[in-house]
């Protein structure tokens, strides 16, 4: 049996934490001594370890209450639970992180006279890989042109937006298309090839035009953003829609000519021909729009 003190000294708790645990029923000391002192024993000291260490999983006092005696089967489901919300708040913090670095970012730039270029870039997520909820093998031909582009986007202090799909079970679309880029899921991550920096921003969608119902408006006119080179998939659906909402909304409008494209060569070819006849959208190649849109002063 040991002191409140020493069990503190070999728990890592402290003192006032072990009384608490106590006024809660989480435990217990083992005995008191003739002086009414708190003794502990080795079981007692094992217990306090075990409520330390669900702790630091961030489970609740009242769940560890549940969990100290829970046969194992209920605590590994328990624990499967919890890591789905822990990478649900790891997601979300990453992506406050990543606004507020490109926020900050993008202040200490001056602002161009008429007005900032970003790139765009839609739906570039692991479900339309092969093997994926909507998968076409002609993603990964973009893929290499677009990761080159970000990266001179980047160097040049051109923002890079993300427009991702983002689906909840309910929502219309799916009723058109197989279940895709469900909430939280693998297949609504970005592709990893050409995966988000600290700098970049990420906005998600639930439609096919990217300015309904999201943030995107938000961000540009925080960026002071003005002028739109866009990329991505599909050319015909989503990178369309968005793209002619931005012309309605007074932007400047370009295509990555080859870091677009869709499902067939028909239908890009047909989406490029819908941007560029009527509404006159440019198009350059992926190795040439930053240059074409920016020139070397930048």
């Amino acid at each position: 049996m040991v002191s409140i003190r020493e069990a503190a000294e070999r728990t890592g708790l402290s003192q006032k934490a072990i009384r608490h645990y106590e006024a809660i029923g989480l435990c217990g000391p083992s005995a008191r001594s003739e002086s009414g002192r708190r003794l502990y024993s080795r079981e007692t000291l094992e217990r306090l370890r075990r409520i330390q260490y669900l702790r630091r999983l961030k489970f609740s006092l009242r769940e560890i209450g549940e969990l100290l005696d829970a046969p194992p089967e209920k605590v590994q489901a328990a624990m499967r639970r919890q890591l789905e919300y822990v990478e649900m708040r790891l997601a979300e913090y990453r992506r406050a992180q990543m606004g507020l670095n490109a926020a900050l970012s993008a202040q200490e730039r001056e602002a161009e006279p008429e007005g900032r270029l970003a790139v765009v870039a839609i739906d570039l997520q692991n479900d339309i890989l092969p093997g994926g909820a909507l998968s076409c093998k002609r993603i990964l031909n973009i893929l290499p042109r677009l990761k080159a582009l970000f990266a001179e986007a980047r160097r040049r202090g051109v923002p890079v937006i993300y427009v991702c799909d983002c689906h909840k079970e309910d929502d219309a679309e799916l009723l058109l298309w197989n279940d895709h880029m469900l909430e939280g899921s693998y297949g609504s991550q970005i592709i990893e090839e050409v995966a988000p920096q600290p700098c970049d921003f990420v906005v998600q969608k639930n439609l096919f035009n990217g300015f309904i119902h999201t943030d995107l408006q938000s961000v540009l006119d925080m960026l002071n953003v003005r002028r739109l080179l866009f990329a991505g998939w599909r050319t015909d659906v989503c990178v369309a829609q968005t793209a002619i909402e931005a012309f309605y909304r007074g932007y400047h409008v370009a295509i990555a000519l080859d870091g677009t494209d869709s499902t067939s060569q028909k239908e890009h070819e047909y989406g490029i021909s819908l941007m560029e006849v009527n509404y006159g959208f440019e198009c350059y190649s992926c190795e040439t729009a930053l240059e074409a849109l920016l020139g070397t002063a930048f």
